[in-house]
């Protein structure tokens, strides 16, 4: 008898509704990946995009201004290129604060200053993903 194989598709990603975009540089401090649903801020002195620090106060870290809604790698220290949403309704258990590496410190009072600069966490039931674990 063949053992049954289940298969997850997880046909989901970070936006739900109405994202508006802009495109310019994320700085890295050296070779990392930024996950899809990575907070952003925006560095007060370079105008570059830079991920989010809960509680952050260097240059304006700690203020979430915009969405990675994709994968991001640098091979090392410098700017890359990104798409980012900067307004619209995103799930809130996909967004990622780059030091945690997922959701888990994504509280109350990172999602009001989330809505403050018009992005919209919202908790969403997936159904589309089984779990069968």
């Amino acid at each position: 008898m063949s053992n049954i194989t289940i298969t997850n598709n997880d046909l989901g990603n970070v936006i739900l509704q109405d994202a508006q975009f802009r495109d310019g540089a994320i700085t890295f401090a050296g070779a990392a990946t930024l996950l899809e649903g990575t907070i952003l801020a925006v560095d007060s002195v370079s105008l570059k995009f830079v991920p989010f620090v809960k509680g952050g106060v260097v240059n304006e870290n700690g203020i979430p201004k915009a969405i990675l809604t994709y994968p991001v790698t640098a091979a090392g220290a410098g700017d890359e290129q990104a798409r980012v949403g900067v307004a619209g309704s995103y799930r809130k258990e996909r967004l990622v604060i780059d030091a945690d590496g997922d959701a888990a410190n994504v509280d109350q009072a990172v999602i009001d200053q989330l809505r403050d600069y018009g992005l919209v966490p919202i908790d969403v039931q997936e159904l589309n993903i089984l779990d069968n674990q």
